[in-house]
């Protein structure tokens, strides 16, 4: 079910979006960040959510409630209406930004293995897609959205009309001939009124756990952020669990810094 905005009545700008991925519903509160927490705000956002909860295309599935906030805290509108309907686990994903590209002389080059990547080839009948499932189920294992990719799900992605093959780059595993060692898909999203220029994402990076200590996770980012700097977008952007410190400490290195605050609310 693809996005739908869904205007809040007496709060101007502000709307509530839905998106249903298999069994999980997400309601995304757009435009609250720097609304004040009065109650009348609080409550007619609830209602709102409820109405959305109430649609029969999200009945049976399980709902969680997100919204943005600023770099440097949280907003309070979000925690209210999050309190109000039950939802008391937080889970915080951290939005990251650096400029590109990233200099030739960057500390991160000069210890970054060197790697033979391609762009992925899913249209071969012996293509990349099967050693792609793998080797993420394997990366992401204990990852909650991410580690349990199917032929459907990664079909359904690639159908995207941002897919770009020659974004996705893959890493051949040399000691296991039709494994991957690792891979780096990216996104460009274009100029909006709200981002008036186009942003590069590292969408997912993964290593496979036999490789992991390798060094391949800074030189499978930079590859990334080579690729999107060679397409001419000058702003790279990705998302990472606050609480994943060896990712946080990695990013830090290459030079990201938290732009905003992506925080998921649920039972």
């Amino acid at each position: 079910m693809p996005a739908r905005p869904q205007p809040v009545a007496d709060l101007a700008g502000v709307s509530i979006t839905t998106e249903r991925r298999g069994d999980v519903t997400e309601l995304e509160l757009v435009g609250v960040d720097a609304l004040a927490a009065e109650p009348d705000v609080v409550d007619e956002l609830v209602r709102a959510a409820r109405r959305a909860m109430a649609r029969p295309e999200v009945q049976g599935s399980v709902v969680h409630l997100a919204a943005t906030h600023p770099a440097e805290a949280f907003a309070p509108v979000p925690e209210a209406v999050a309190d109000a309907l039950g939802l008391p686990h937080r889970r915080d994903l951290l939005q990251l930004r650096r400029t590109l590209p990233v200099p030739p002389d960057h500390p991160s080059r000069a210890t970054a293995p060197p790697l033979a990547l391609r762009p992925i080839d899913l249209v071969a009948p012996s293509g990349d897609a099967a050693a792609w499932l793998r080797v993420n189920n394997r990366a992401f294992a204990t990852h909650p959205d991410q580690g349990a990719e199917t032929p459907e799900t990664l079909a359904a992605r690639t159908a995207e009309p941002w897919f770009d093959p020659a974004g996705f780059l893959v890493a051949d595993d040399t000691d296991r001939p039709g494994e991957l060692a690792g891979f780096c898909w990216t996104k460009v999203h274009p100029a909006t009124v709200g981002e008036p220029e186009e942003l590069g994402e590292i969408y997912v990076i993964g290593v496979d756990p036999s490789h992991q200590g390798q060094g391949l996770g800074p030189a499978l980012v930079l590859a990334g952020l080579d690729h999107l700097a060679g397409l001419g977008v000058t702003t790279a952007v990705l998302y990472v669990e606050a609480d994943n410190g060896p990712a946080l400490t990695l990013y830090d290195r290459l030079g990201f810094a938290v732009h905003q605050r992506r925080r998921v609310y649920s039972t």
